[in-house]
């Protein structure tokens, strides 16, 4: 394949994630409506959740688009008192991670709260786990969607790439992420290259050896349940999807075919386009087996996923009501 055919397929990578960001604006640049009007109270946690995006991600998209789609309003009408983080689109974990922890503070000062739920899709599942072990104090459990916490194999494939080639899309990564800040009202660090590396298995690696977690076990194997740091128990969940083209209409369908195609390939195994299912386990695994991709995931792309598969606002809903049933 040429650098030049490489190149627009890792462009269409990155607007696949985007795209799902391409549909996200405020959060916690503080979006949340108090569930004062809510239809019912199924999803009234105790502590507030946070939802954090992941790569080339942001609240909402161009400041329009949801990234998790139609998401933070079911909650709302279910009872949860929701935030949206907003972090850089392109980073790792100890730029995201503090500026989520900041944001987490933000939260607990307007809400009077002890404790926040964090839920994290994909490379924000990486980020709620740094914020869950610095500031264990502050967060009550992690839940993690598609996350790649054993790195995934297309950015191993992206890393293997020629330096010319990843300084553009490095480039390409810096550039956009800060045009997704501006249209939200902020200027966020972007930076391609670290948010590529830690995506990798390498980099997941070294992430997991700075920051382990109880969640997390050899090969394919299921973690435990919850973590304790320095006293606080945090319960830990994740779910991820198993399939790459869901939707004929969906026009991020054929991206995610490839990049999954390219994971098989380097022996990742069962994948949702970009991180495999043993890589998603972490905690209590609620689910490895929906007929999504990655971005179907967050209800992307606008709510376009497979015919009969399981709808995934219901099922952030239910996690919550998990959430609430277990005091959080």
């Amino acid at each position: 394949m040429s650098q030049t055919s490489l190149l627009r397929v890792v462009r269409g990578i990155l607007r696949t994630h985007a795209a799902a960001a391409v549909l996200a604006t405020s959060a916690l640049t503080l979006c949340a409506v108090a569930p004062a009007q809510a239809a019912s109270t199924y999803a009234a946690t105790q502590y507030p959740i946070v939802l954090v995006h992941g790569l080339s991600g942001t609240s909402k998209f161009f400041g329009v688009v949801d990234y998790w789609y139609q998401i933070p309003e079911d909650l709302r009408a279910n009872g949860a008192n929701v935030y949206v983080a907003d972090v850089s689109a392109f980073n790792d974990e100890t730029v995201r991670g503090e500026q989520l922890v900041s944001q987490i503070r933000t939260v607990l000062a307007t809400t009077g709260a002890a404790k926040v739920n964090l839920i994290g899709h994909s490379q924000g599942g990486l980020t709620s786990r740094y914020a869950a072990a610095v500031a264990p104090n502050l967060v009550a459990s992690v839940t993690t969607i598609g996350t790649p916490h054993k790195g995934s194999e297309f950015a191993d494939f992206v890393e293997s790439t020629p330096e010319p080639f990843k300084a553009l899309v490095s480039l390409g990564a810096d550039v956009f992420g800060s045009v997704l800040g501006w249209f939200n009202g902020n200027n966020n660090p972007q930076d391609g290259f670290a948010a590529l590396h830690i995506l990798s298995t390498a980099g997941a690696a070294d992430f997991n050896k700075t920051f382990p977690s109880a969640g997390l076990a050899s090969g394919c194997n299921t973690g435990s349940a919850t973590d304790v740091r320095d006293g606080n128990v945090q319960k830990l969940y994740s779910w991820t999807g198993r399939s790459t083209a869901t939707n004929i209409l969906d026009v991020f369908d054929p991206v995610l075919v490839f990049s999954g195609g390219v994971m098989q390939a380097r022996g990742s195994g069962t994948n949702d386009g970009l991180v495999s299912i043993c890589s998603a386990k972490f905690g209590q695994v609620l689910s490895t087996d929906y007929a999504w991709n990655h971005l179907d995931e967050v209800n992307q792309l606008l709510g376009l996923i497979g015919w009969g598969a399981a709808d995934p606002v219901a099922v952030i809903r239910t996690q919550a009501n998990r959430l609430k049933t277990a005091g959080l």
